[in-house]
């Protein structure tokens, strides 16, 4: 199963964020691993504004760990190649 979810677009961070960027080639940030056996749904995460593909194929269980964290939340900021707004993937968002 396969679901798709825009990210919230926030201001440019400036605090303790960790925001990831690309320079020049337009590809998503993160392109999870395709195994047939394991059960949690698919996600792709799109710019919320342009809906460009900012990671693709992720497991549920994948973003958690990866947000996985002792920091109240902390949130991973990607800046979108396409349009260059800054989208939010956060432990505060529902999974």
């Amino acid at each position: 199963m396969m679901s798709d979810i825009r990210c919230r677009i926030i201001s440019e961070p400036h605090d303790h964020k960790a925001v990831f960027r690309q320079t020049s080639v337009k590809s998503p940030y993160f392109d999870g691993d395709d195994y047939e056996d394991v059960p949690s749904s698919k996600i792709s995460y799109l710019c919320g504004d342009c809906g460009f593909i900012l990671a693709k194929n992720i497991h549920s269980d994948q973003i958690s760990q990866l947000l996985k964290s002792d920091q109240k939340g902390l949130s991973i900021v990607l800046q979108c190649p396409q349009c260059e707004k800054f989208n939010e993937l956060s432990t505060q968002s529902k999974s």
